[in-house]
């Protein structure tokens, strides 16, 4: 059995539209978000949806009714959530090890945000798959920033991850959940042997998607030909890149399922210096962001 590919990055970093690039690989199979790793049993996972959300449990859903099923419906749905109800003591390492033996020997690649919180949930995936591999995905704070606070308009529960406790009252800073989440996945990825890991800014897979992705798959081992290149290049083919049942319609970012076709023209160039859009009382970037950010390639 393939040993997972696991997408690491803080959200809004182009996760949804780069996993989905490379889970269209005809070697490939791309999951939306299936959140397993914040828990160890699916009673646990339950308990998480019922905080953050029941849109937290589309992606693992949708996936179990397109795996076993072959079809996303209202009744496929219900029928994945009822196994989830009556197999709630299993761990959630052996759903994901089940659905990995389904796909294979197709390797699975899987991104969800929510792995990168914490390093616990970071270790579970090791757990399962010792041999995981991994691709950090960069984007350059400023971009990635602004678009935290456009997602802040429908997502408010993001806020707590990003206050600056320095001001009274705290003021929402984006540069604290980009530096942390980065954190996280830097210092998990020095134990990681340097063969299993790959760090690469989406912004140079949008604007030369032929030789990123190529590169990507010829790293992962996998056919580097035209053809194979070509479907990496249309992840709204996926079957998770476009709404799915009312009773589960997302497992993806909203704004990537609105709008799921590659488009390059939306990485721009971006500077670290300067004042920042969303706040006017520091000069700009903290000095840890902007030597994290240098270290990542961007000036």
């Amino acid at each position: 059995m393939s040993d997972p590919l696991i997408l690491l990055g803080p959200p809004r970093s182009f996760t949804s539209v780069i996993s989905a690039m490379v889970g269209q690989h005809p070697q490939m199979y791309g999951l939306p978000e299936v959140h397993l790793f914040v828990a160890d049993t699916v009673g646990e996972l339950f308990f998480y949806y019922k905080i953050a959300g029941r849109r937290r449990s589309h992606g693992l859903l949708r996936t179990i009714a397109e795996v076993y099923i072959k079809t996303q419906n209202k009744k496929t749905i219900e029928l994945a959530r009822a196994w989830l109800i009556k197999n709630k003591d299993t761990p959630t390492a052996e759903v994901f090890h089940k659905i990995v033996s389904k796909v294979d020997p197709k390797i699975v690649v899987e991104k969800s945000v929510t792995t990168v919180w914490k390093p616990g949930n970071l270790q579970r995936v090791l757990k399962v798959f010792p041999n995981a591999r991994f691709i950090h995905l960069t984007r350059h704070p400023r971009a990635q920033c602004e678009s935290m606070m456009e997602a802040l308009k429908t997502e408010v529960g993001l806020t707590r991850e990003m206050q600056d406790h320095t001001t009274t009252p705290p003021t929402t800073d984006p540069q604290i959940l980009w530096y942390n989440i980065h954190s996280n996945i830097v210092n998990f990825l020095k134990d990681i042997p340097q063969e299993r890991y790959m760090r690469i800014r989406g912004e140079d897979v949008l604007q030369d998607p032929d030789r990123y992705l190529r590169e990507m798959s010829a790293w992962l081992g996998l056919r580097t030909d035209d053809e194979a290149i070509d479907e990496m290049k249309h992840p709204e083919r996926s079957p998770f890149s476009k709404l799915g049942p009312p009773n589960a319609p997302f497992g993806n970012d909203p704004k990537f399922i609105k709008d799921p076709a590659l488009r390059p023209a939306r990485a721009k160039q971006q500077s670290l210096e300067g004042v920042l859009s969303w706040r006017d009382d520091i000069p700009g970037f903290t000095d840890e962001v902007k030597e994290m950010a240098r270290s990542f390639g961007y000036e």
